[in-house]
């Protein structure tokens, strides 16, 4: 059973706990109030639903960073619940929605089918997912990042390290915004040689190592000298796996993944998660959150790439950081 962290349901504990104080003690002085410290004086009221850990190190703990920041920086009141899966998840956001929360995210690509059942339930409140989605043109919109960017530039830099001229992709979903990460990383690595072979893998999990680490192996099996992995907790076990294998270099993702392998690991895509969660308020606060997909990346810096610390050749530093900046420019066609 999932992990439910709800605001509602200690409040709803806290009341009851308070009517059998009353009832035994009928002349007892008022008691004060306590929090969870999640609620502040503010009438704007933020919830979130997570797909896996708020300190995976990876996607969740990025959302969870980015709701605290709204928090702090618009003194809302704030809740979350982790490990919602898709198929439990429309209860929960209906439980936010009746509780008059402004805004409602979901922070997966998962929760998509849960999101347009509710947000046409409750047509005054603003949801938003955390994906590539075209919105329900209404009260249901989505931030997404321009992953197509990136999954071309990594492409490329699988490419210029490579010595079996096979390069590994391993995401958790085949959800859009993945499926065309992927097209472009097959992009960036041919354009870089046309002889590279790009092998990829949709694991259909963010969190079950096990099935990271038995793809891991078949794509060692295959050749692949070059993985880039974007898979959360299920990356994290798939990264360890590769420490058994110290010729073989790594592209982290989300975060800096350098101290998962030290002497593996090329570089990371760094995702400002917090940032993206957090113009998702800076929209709503503005009147412009509407049912439309929003993107970001490299030109409103929330992509970037972690320290090279000398993986890299000057040569390839070089051709590396020329075609990044064309890609910005939009020199290099990065459309899916």
């Amino acid at each position: 059973m999932p992990y439910r962290r709800s605001l509602l349901k200690n409040l709803g504990g806290a009341i009851v706990t308070l009517f059998v104080i009353w009832g035994c003690q009928a002349n007892a002085p008022d008691l004060p109030t306590t929090t969870t410290g999640t609620t502040t004086d503010s009438d704007f009221k933020v919830a979130m639903l997570l797909s896996g850990s708020r300190e995976d190190g990876s996607w969740s703990q990025g959302g969870y960073e980015g709701l605290r920041k709204i928090e702090a920086e618009y003194q809302a009141q704030v809740d979350y619940q982790e490990y919602i899966d898709g198929a439990s998840s429309v209860e929960v956001f209906r439980e936010y929605a009746e509780a008059g929360y402004d805004l409602i995210i979901g922070h997966s690509g998962g929760y998509i089918e849960s999101l347009e059942t509710v947000a046409a339930e409750f047509p005054r409140t603003k949801f938003a997912v955390v994906t590539t989605y075209g919105g329900n043109n209404q009260n249901l919109g989505a931030a997404a990042f321009r992953s197509s960017e990136v999954g071309y530039l990594t492409g490329v830099l699988a490419g210029l390290k490579t010595e079996s001229k096979k390069v590994g992709y391993i995401v958790g979903y085949d959800y859009p915004v993945y499926q065309d990460e992927e097209a472009l990383f097959r992009r960036g690595a041919i354009a870089t040689n046309p002889e590279i072979e790009p092998i990829t893998a949709f694991l259909q999990t963010w969190t079950d190592g096990n099935i990271a680490v038995q793809t891991v192996n078949e794509m060692l099996a295959a050749g692949v000298d070059v993985f880039v992995i974007n898979a959360d907790e299920a990356g994290v076990a798939a990264i360890e796996e590769l420490t058994k294998h110290p010729d073989v270099l790594i592209i982290g993702w989300t975060q800096d993944q350098y101290e998962l392998a030290p002497n593996q690991v090329i570089t990371s895509v760094l995702q400002d998660i917090p940032g993206l969660i957090v113009n998702i308020a800076t929209l709503m606060q503005k009147g412009r959150w509407e049912g439309r997909l929003y993107k970001f990346g490299l030109k409103e810096n929330i992509y970037a790439f972690a320290p090279f610390r000398g993986a890299l050749t000057p040569e390839q530093e070089t051709i590396f950081t020329q075609i990044k900046q064309d890609v910005i420019a939009g020199k290099i066609d990065t459309t899916p």
